[in-house]
């Protein structure tokens, strides 16, 4: 330690060898470093996507819980589409029943794929989309009741596929299965 300051204090400057060790110390730290910080930011914009999915998912399964919690169906009938139901309400007073669908509308060039709530029979329809960001593609919307056209009781099964691109273009996906009787 001695040697190494007095050679400082004769400002003869540092040897080819000591400045080689310190350069590759440096570079050895300064390589860890960028790891880590590039593994944080890869794993916050991961975080952040897999949270805006689980939103999603959530509004959607919110928006069909209170869709039926609105209608309050006798009845529900699988789409003809296959992809959806029609929740009816029969009431004794009313001549006219009161039906509302929840679906899921198939991707078109234009639009992607998104779950639709109302009722297509008002005019002017009611039906709108729920507003979410992540493309739900492969999506479905059953009922499973038996053989019987109208249920009076069974599971509708709610399959969300939500998918949804990172900062980088990586697609990430979160599968959500839901199923809840009536």
């Amino acid at each position: 330690m001695n040697r190494f300051v007095r050679s400082l204090k004769n400002e003869e400057g540092l040897s080819l060898v000591e400045l080689i060790a310190a350069l590759t110390i440096l570079s050895l730290v300064m390589g860890t470093i960028y790891g880590v910080i590039t593994f944080g930011f890869t794993s916050y914009n991961k975080v952040n996507v897999e949270n805006a999915l689980r939103d999603e998912a959530d509004i959607v399964m919110s928006s069909i819980m209170t869709e039926l919690y609105t209608v309050g169906p006798t009845t529900i009938e699988t789409l003809s589409s296959g992809n959806g139901i029609i929740l009816t309400r029969k009431d004794l007073f009313d001549e006219e029943p009161s039906t509302s669908q929840i679906f899921v509308d198939l991707e078109t060039p234009d639009v992607k794929s998104q779950i639709r709530l109302g009722d297509p029979t008002l005019n002017p329809p009611s039906v709108k989309p729920i507003k979410i960001v992540a493309d739900l593609k492969g999506s479905t919307i059953q009922l499973e009741c038996g053989s019987i056209k109208e249920c009076h009781s069974g599971l509708i099964i709610v399959d969300l596929h939500l998918q949804q691109n990172d900062a980088k273009g990586i697609p990430h996906t979160l599968n959500l299965k839901s199923r809840f009787g009536f």
